[in-house]
Formats: structure tokens, sequence, C-alpha cells
């Protein structure tokens, strides 16, 4: 690994060549020198690495040991310890079964680890679970060191093996299931063996309810981890259940030794199957009449009555046999017989129904339908839906004109009743009489008043204006 400092280059150089100034002012001074602190990295050939790799000294003096279920690291700091300096800390990066590690060993010594100069350079040690792996460290010097090393370890004395694999698992969709829907299941088992560096094999995953899991990966070293999936189909009893909870568990060999995991469970619900269709109809009236009465919606004797339907799945599952059950239109045809819940499919009679008689005599002719369908053995039935087209000036025909039972216009026919068959008018009581055929002698008195009086005024007048002009 490389340094984490960022002096490099000239800049590099001119550090050392300082460093040096330094040492050589406090050796002629007598003292000691003072360098600045610096981060360095270990050397990249020492990792990774377990503690049974490397290379073996139970030194008393640096952490001892053989420990069972421990091993002990020791790090050095290699060079002259004047220039390249000593430990102020070490931190170390792990690979365990449970995840990444991170120890650091502080300047002050602790019950498991210590910074120590011994036999000329600076060291450090740490006691940590046997069977972990190192994968890196670096550490802050008070020297120039350009790296520094994994010295030795002492590994465990006769570890405790304890295998352990652990599973956890997921499933999407979570909610909403409809018979029919997929559900997918992923697993992901690690293996969390301590005590021992040989992988577990032979890794499978069973489910109570889940068949055919496959998995990537079946030997897992410790720390190590894969995923497997499987797939599930809802049924119709697990809709009725209203959920779907299964349970799993993970197996693999250490060695001859069965290595089971926990028992992982996981729930999905359902969604209640809700099968429904509903229907919509419309008719369109075909007549001989042509322009006079096209398109006025009304029907004579004669005319034919096209039907067509729209039908709908509004449940939550899927029908199948979609038809449409019109006594009056007779055989229908739809276009699509499954439906899947939201979707249309458009259909029509066969025939249209031509008007009868008996259509005529009863002013309208009036039409139900329903849709029917198949979700699995039960029948599925729309709500009715009835359309009506009267018959042209019908009993039903708004339009039509205000006559008697017999055809006659009643107004019309009082008018023409009113007179005898001789012509004769009336009187009040039914006598008949000559009808007045000029004007009565009351009119003709008032009409002669009137104008004597308008004649009066204008002689009037005129004799006015006279006397005025001769004035």
């Amino acid at each position: 690994m490389s340094r984490t400092s960022t002096t490099n280059g000239p800049a590099r150089l001119c550090a050392r060549l300082a460093a040096f100034a330094l040492l050589a002012g406090a050796l002629l001074l007598g003292g000691s020198p003072a360098l600045a602190a610096e981060t360095i990295n270990i050397n990249p050939g020492n990792v990774p690495r377990t503690a049974t790799q490397a290379t073996q000294n139970c030194d008393p003096n640096l952490g001892g040991g053989p420990f069972a279920n421990e091993d002990v690291w020791v790090f050095n700091l290699p060079g002259n310890q004047q220039t390249s300096g000593n430990f102020l800390s070490v931190t170390a990066t792990f690979s365990t079964p449970g995840g990444t590690e991170i120890r650091t060993i502080p300047t002050a010594p602790t019950s498991n680890s210590a910074i120590v100069n011994d036999m000329g350079t600076s060291k450090a040690w740490i006691r940590l679970p046997a069977g972990w792996t190192l994968t890196g460290a670096s550490a802050v010097i008070s020297g120039t060191a350009d790296f520094f090393v994994l010295t030795h370890t002492c590994a465990a004395s006769s570890p405790r093996v304890n295998p352990k694999l652990t599973l956890t698992k997921t499933g999407t969709p979570t909610s909403g299931l409809q018979a029919g829907d997929k559900v997918t299941y992923t697993y992901t088992v690690t293996n969390q063996s301590t005590g021992t560096v040989n992988p577990i094999t032979g890794i499978t995953v069973n489910d109570n309810t889940v068949t055919g899991i496959t998995c990537q990966a079946t030997s897992l070293a410790p720390g190590a981890s894969t995923t497997c999936t499987g797939t599930y189909t809802v049924t119709k009893a697990d809709v009725a259940n209203g959920k779907i909870v299964n349970i799993a568990q993970a197996t693999g060999f250490l060695g001859q030794q069965l290595v089971p995991s926990n028992n992982a469970t996981f729930t999905v619900t359902t969604q209640e199957a809700q099968a429904s269709l509903s229907i919509d109809k419309k008719a369109r009236v075909e007549s001989d009449c042509r322009d006079k009465c096209e398109k006025d919606g009304f029907a004579a004797k004669g005319d034919k009555i096209f039907y067509t339907y729209r039908v709908a799945n509004t449940g939550t599952v899927t029908i199948t046999n979609v038809a449409v059950n019109d006594p009056t239109a007779g055989p229908v045809v739809c276009n699509n017989t499954t439906l899947a819940p939201g979707t249309s499919t458009d259909c029509h009679a066969v025939n249209p129904h031509v008007v009868t008689a008996a259509d005529v005599k009863k002013g309208k002719v009036v039409n139900t339908a329903r849709a029917t369908g198949k979700y699995g053995s039960a029948t599925v039935t729309s709500d009715p839906v009835t359309v009506t087209v009267c018959i042209r000036h019908g009993k039903y025909d708004p339009r039509k004109p205000d006559k008697d039972k017999d055809g006659w216009d009643k107004d019309k026919d009082k008018d023409s009743w009113d007179k005898d068959k001789g012509g004769w008018d009336k009187d009040k009581d039914g006598k008949p009489h000559l009808p007045v055929t000029g004007v009565s002698s009351t009119q003709a008195l008032s009409l002669g008043g009137g104008l004597l009086a308008a004649g009066a005024l204008m002689v009037g007048a005129s004799r006015l204006r006279r006397r005025e002009t001769q004035a």
C-alpha cells in the first residue's frame, strides 16, 4: 500500500533534508530529534492474511500467547528508530464472519493492546478473536518511515471452532396479491463461523412453501455471503387466507458436520377476490321512412333495431367465458371472452330485432340484457341493463297529436258538430236558428251617433276660425 501523506517529489526530499538537519542539530545540542507526525500504510504484501498464515512468535513482551480462541497481531516500524520514528497509533481493518471490523491500537496501553519499544524499533500489538483476516492497516508515526509491516502473529492454540450460518429473507411484492400472481423471494446466506478458516460447503435453502430455490454460490468462506432466489405462485387458498407466511432455513457442511441456519420467516398479504361485471347497451333503429324520421330514435312496424353492448370487468380477478344474455335480441357475440381486471370488450346481437305488430300494439320495444362469465367454477352475472325504443306516433311517443281513440282531432270535431246537418247554428237550448250574416241595429245606431258628433265638432271649429279672421 502507498503512503497517505501528500508529501512527494521535491517536497519529500526537502522534508527528509529538514529531518536530517533537525536530527543533526539535536545531536550537536545533545538532545533528541522532534519529528512531525504523519500517516503511513502497511506493506501491501502483508495483506490479506490470517494469523495462521503469518510468521509465528508468541513473545511474552509482545502480547504473549498462545491463547485459546484469540490471535495476537504484532506490527513493526522498520529502520533506524531515530529517523523512522515511533508508532503513535495503529488502525487495522479485519474481515470477520460478522462483517468488517476496525480496531485501533492507541498510544496508551490497554489490557489487550500496546505500543512498545523492542529491540531498537517501535512495535504495536493487539489480541483479537481467532479467525479474523487482516485486510488493511494504517499508522500515525512520529518519523519518516515509508511503511510498516506485520512482523509476526501468535495464532490461537487449538481454537474452538464455532460453525455458523445465518439466513435473512425478503419477498416482493408484499401486498395486494391475487390468485395467479407471482412472489419472488430473496434469501441471503452468510457464513459467520469463528475459529476456522475453512469454508462451509454444499449450501442450500429449503422453504416450506417455495420450491426450486437457486443460490449464486454454494461454498462460503468465513465472513462471506451469497444470495439465493425462488418464486411462488399465489393460489385461491392463499387469497382466502389473506396472507402467505412461509419459513426457510439454509444448511451446509463444515467438513462432515451439518451446519443449519436460523429459521427465516416472511409474510406477504393477499387481496380478497372480487369477481364482477358491468354492461352497457345501445339500440340503433334502421327505418324505411328515410329522411322523414331518420335517427329520431323511434320505430315503426317492420323497422330493424340493432343492439350493441360493452361488457367490463369491474372486479379484481380475471373472468372467462364472457357472454351477453339478451332474450329479445337473441344470440350475441363478443370480441373477447376473457377479461382481465379493468378491461372491457364490445359485443353485438347477431341479428337485428324486426318490429312486429305486437310491438306496435304495445307502443314500445323493451329489451333487457345481462353479462355473464366464469371465475373458476363460479358464475358471475352483471346487473341488468334495459333499453326501450318507443313506437313512432304510438301511445308512448310524446310528439303524437291529441287524438281520441277513434282517430279524430277532438277540437276540430267539436267545431264541426256544433252545427246541425242543415247548417243551422244552435242556441243555448240546442234549437237551430239562422246565423247572423249582417250588423246588429245596436251596432248601427252607435256608429251613426259617432259620425254626427264628429261632424258637429268640425262645423264649430270652422265658425271659430272665420270670426278670428274678420276681427
